[in-house]
């Protein structure tokens, strides 16, 4: 069908009109996009996390089903965990995670963490498997390394410490970013006892924490401290009785809730200003 050149005008005069009109009138509303996320409970073979959703906790409670120390399957298993919370949160806001604490328990009776699996230690060294010893040393790294770091998402780590904390343990204990005690809990690093010297990150941690001369003295005494001496030394933020670490740590967190956005950047300053790299950790593992 032929069009006559009147139709023609006409029909590029509606065209010119349309484009005339502000796109932003014939535009749909635009919504920011939000990823679903998923829960993060989740349950391995030496390691349950669970959500506590009226308290922003998520406590990863460690099992210690062989012994009260990071053995290999718990190590394997924790860093698991690690690694399925950032695929599940990485670039989250605050305000989109469902947990703002990542609090780790233990389930052993009298312990939190004896430290390295001495047992492991000793059948390496007697094979003489160097390349073994440096897998587990490296694992372990991983998992303090991420737990110092907070996994890189916008929440705070948190330990309490219902037993024992020793060796690795301790170290361990040291990466988290709040600390509650319970009293008759005792803390050290007796590495130095049997000729050898923390290698999981304690003079890095600690010499940042409380100085050069105090690093020095936990770290070559060999004493074992208790959780009021901790507290003295700025290491451990509440002291409680026996039998009631959990709930003061529930009540820490209910108590400041607008506090959270400022503790979290200070901590993200401290690291600015003396950052413990993974680098230096792996260094000295080395040594």
């Amino acid at each position: 069908m032929a069009v006559s050149r009147r139709d023609l005008r006409a029909l590029l005069g509606k065209v010119e009109q349309e484009v005339a009109q502000p796109l932003a009138a014939r535009s749909a509303e635009i919504l920011p996009f939000k990823r679903e996320r998923g829960r993060p409970d989740i349950a391995f073979d030496n390691l349950t996390a669970t959500l506590e959703e009226e308290t922003g906790i998520l406590w990863a409670e460690m099992h210690h089903r062989e012994r009260a120390c990071f053995t290999r399957p718990l190590m394997r298993d924790g860093r698991e965990f690690q690694l399925y919370l950032k695929r599940l949160y990485q670039g989250a806001d605050p305000e989109e995670m469902p947990f703002r604490y990542l609090a780790w328990v233990s389930r052993a009776k009298g312990a939190w963490s004896l430290g390295g699996d001495l047992s492991v230690f000793t059948s390496l060294i007697r094979a003489q498997d160097r390349e073994g010893l440096r897998a587990y040393a490296h694992l372990s790294i991983d998992v303090l390394y991420d737990n110092y770091c907070s996994l890189d998402l916008p929440i705070l780590t948190a330990a309490v410490i219902e037993g024992d904390a020793v060796g690795g343990g301790f170290e361990a204990m040291l990466t988290n970013d709040f600390v509650v005690a319970e009293r008759g809990a005792k803390f050290g690093l007796p590495e130095i006892l049997f000729n050898l010297f923390p290698g999981m990150g304690a003079y890095s941690f600690l010499r940042r924490r409380v100085g050069e001369v105090e690093a020095r003295r936990l770290i070559e005494d060999g004493r074992t401290r208790s959780a009021d001496e901790l507290h003295e030394l700025g290491l451990v933020d509440l002291v409680c009785e026996k039998g009631e670490g959990r709930e003061r740590l529930r009540q820490h967190v209910q108590a400041n809730p607008r506090r959270f956005r400022t503790e979290l950047t200070l901590r993200r300053m401290r690291a600015r200003v003396e950052p413990v790299t993974k680098s230096e950790l792996v260094d000295i593992v080395e040594l």
